[in-house]
């Protein structure tokens, strides 16, 4: 058995999701999408009032509609819009577009509109998100919050989970902005993208993707622990484990983890892909549960299988990375890797020194890298966080930051 915090941690956290689903009377009232109207990204199907948690002042609406698919063509999609309880100001609410961490590789029922604390079941099975902290920090200070549960996720997905494809991070969100405002007219025209670990990831894209909405104004960025820089973070990862023998099999099954990431989401875009390419039978055993569980359980298994194994263990491979389809697929999708990525509009970028899931030296590099393509990019490291204590801690600079982008 693991005896290091992060091994129990997750060992411990190997449970059996269970979801739940609440919906109570809707307090708003949109128009109905219009018979002829033909549907298009951010086209309204439904919305109902959403039961939230008391911490947050204000009410929540789940809205279907449809999104841009990282195939091409249109799906349904899932957003949640919560809205202050007070009066909205004159302009209407300033509008925080909000992008989860990774709640699953691909079982659409790991999503934030189904869990009470909004993480699709991480804090459930013992990893404390704090995204409900963050939702309602942002929501009683006067913001409107658009949180999409990505495509592929929620119930009405009928699409798998494109993990960690750029394109469909960054359309889920300007999507379910657009379809916010169809569903409340008292919403600000101007929006910041926050987000947290592959939703950090997520919102580093938004930029790019925002012209597709050209009725509303981008105004920045919010990345905290972004999850970038995979194959540099796997490669810092086997220099860990060889510093640190003690904890080998911790940093073993975060590599094995991530490239099973990888191939998850490669797979969603190209079926054919060979997971043999990358890794051997012991980790491609694991795979059906990347697209059957949820996060925690998915690590769980794969941390009770390299456990058992050890230095034996058969999982990647030393040059995954250079495989053809997985470079690609790595190139188009993180901005690391990506050489036509570059951002120009006000970033905020938060790290925590303890982090296990996204080092100081890859994000350190890419901030870097934006700072000399002149991206007006503020990077902050909080001091005694992690991956996800680093929320809390960051808020009070990231709220400032929010206040500066609204006031521009």
């Amino acid at each position: 058995m693991p005896t290091t915090p992060l091994g129990r941690a997750i060992v411990n956290a190997l449970v059996t999701t269970m979801l739940i689903s609440t919906t109570v009377s809707s307090n708003f009232v949109a128009p109905a999408m219009a018979a002829e109207e033909a549907p298009m990204s951010g086209s309204v199907v439904s919305h109902a009032s959403h039961k939230i948690s008391p911490e947050i002042k204000g009410h929540a609406e789940l809205i279907i509609h449809f999104m841009r698919s990282v195939s091409g063509s249109l799906t349904k999609a899932s957003t949640l819009l919560f809205v202050p309880e007070r009066q909205p100001p004159a302009g209407g609410w300033p509008v925080i577009a909000w992008a989860h961490g990774t709640t699953t590789p691909g079982n659409k029922l790991c999503a934030p509109s189904l869990t009470d604390a909004l993480d699709g079941g991480l804090t459930k099975d013992g990893f404390n998100s704090d995204y409900l902290f963050e939702i309602s920090t942002l929501v009683n200070a006067g913001y409107a919050v658009v949180a999409p549960d990505l495509e592929g996720l929620g119930e009405v997905a009928t699409v798998p989970y494109p993990y960690f494809n750029a394109s469909s991070l960054a359309r889920s969100l300007v999507s379910g902005v657009v379809a916010a405002h169809k569903v409340n007219a008292n919403l600000s025209k101007e929006y910041v993208a926050v987000g947290h670990s592959d939703g950090g990831h997520a919102v580093l894209g938004v930029e790019a993707y925002a012209k597709e909405a050209p009725q509303f104004e981008f105004k920045g960025t919010v990345a905290i622990a972004p999850y970038t820089s995979i194959d540099a973070y796997v490669k810092e990862l086997a220099q860990r484990a060889a510093a640190n023998p003690e904890k080998a099999n911790d940093f073993r099954l975060l590599q094995n983890f991530n490239v099973a990431l990888m191939t998850t989401g490669l797979w969603v875009v190209d079926p054919s892909f060979e997971a043999s390419s990358v890794m051997g039978p012991d980790l491609e055993a694991q795979l059906k549960d990347f697209t059957t569980r949820c996060s925690v359980p998915a690590i769980g298994g794969l941390s009770k299988a390299v456990t058992a194994k050890g230095e034996t263990f058969d999982g990647l491979k030393g040059d995954w990375a250079t495989a053809p389809k997985m470079a690609a697929f790595l190139a188009e999708n993180d901005p690391a890797v990506d050489p036509d990525f570059r951002l120009k509009k006000p970033t905020f970028i938060a790290l925590g020194p303890d982090d296990a899931f996204v080092f100081e030296n890859t994000t350190r590099a890419l901030v870097s890298r934006l700072k000399a393509d002149g991206t007006p990019v503020t990077y902050n490291e909080y001091p005694r966080t992690d991956h996800f204590t680093v929320i809390r801690a960051s808020q009070p600079d990231i709220m400032g930051f929010l206040k500066q982008r609204f006031a521009d």
